[in-house]
């Protein structure tokens, strides 16, 4: 009898244990959901990396119990789920729930990963903030390494294929070489949109040979010529002063 008392014992030991670290691993997750500023995803992948690199899980193990935690959360109407993996934050006011638009979070998933750059914004959207010109569209156009994410219906968001992988390094020499592709068959009411694109080069600091070199190996030939002869200007601008 004793003997059974003392594996009884050992068991609730064990379990106790084992609910401990459940309640550690919850509230850890929690914890990491508040620090999440507001329009900010709350990423399962995310949230799953940190927890695994705190106590030392394994990756499919911290994924899971993410997944349970953050389900509960979002079943209590603590946070909301957007799609899979990825959730908002929520915000009681007096006129009840208000949670970010899934714009603005998805946008941020769309274009960094880890703190580094996966994506960009292109087409209508960027052309209107380049000043090239005042149409406002209703979809904004994202070149990323996820574009073949599935979005929420409702979205505004436009996915695009990069033609290349998107990266810290390159985004910016990517981004250029789109508008200046996208610029014949868009709409623009700026009078010398050219004059705002070597602008746009000089502030962006763009090495113009690497900007050359990644047009003629990734995108189609038309885009060379125009590309040179507009730097071409820029370097004739910068010779005359």
């Amino acid at each position: 009898m004793a003997k059974i008392q003392g594996v009884i014992y050992c068991h609730n030991i064990i379990l106790g244990s084992e609910n401990m670290e459940q309640t550690g691993y919850g509230e850890h997750i929690a914890h990491t959901v508040r620090n999440v500023p507001y329009e900010t995803a709350i990423q399962t992948e995310d949230i799953a990396g940190e927890l695994a690199k705190k106590f030392a899980l394994p990756y499919n193990h911290a994924k899971t119990i993410t997944n349970v935690k953050l389900k509960r959360m979002a079943d209590k109407g603590e946070i909301e789920r957007l799609q899979k993996g990825i959730y908002c934050h929520v915000k009681q006011t007096f006129f009840g729930k208000v949670t970010p638009t899934a714009d603005q979070v998805l946008l941020k998933t769309l274009m960094v990963q880890n703190g580094a750059k996966i994506g960009y914004e292109s087409g209508a959207s960027l052309l209107n903030k380049l000043g090239l010109t005042t149409l406002i569209p209703r979809d904004i156009e994202i070149t990323t390494n996820r574009y073949g994410a599935k979005l929420p219906e409702g979205c505004h968001i436009k996915l695009r294929k990069p033609p290349m992988p998107v990266t810290d390094e390159n985004w910016k020499y990517l981004q250029f070489i789109d508008v200046l592709m996208y610029l014949p068959d868009a709409h623009t009411d700026a009078e010398k949109p050219e004059v705002l694109l070597r602008q746009h080069a000089k502030e962006q600091q763009l090495d113009y040979l690497t900007l050359i070199f990644t047009a003629r190996k990734y995108y189609p030939q038309k885009i060379v010529l125009p590309l040179i002869d507009l730097l071409m200007e820029v370097e004739n601008e910068t010779a005359s002063r």
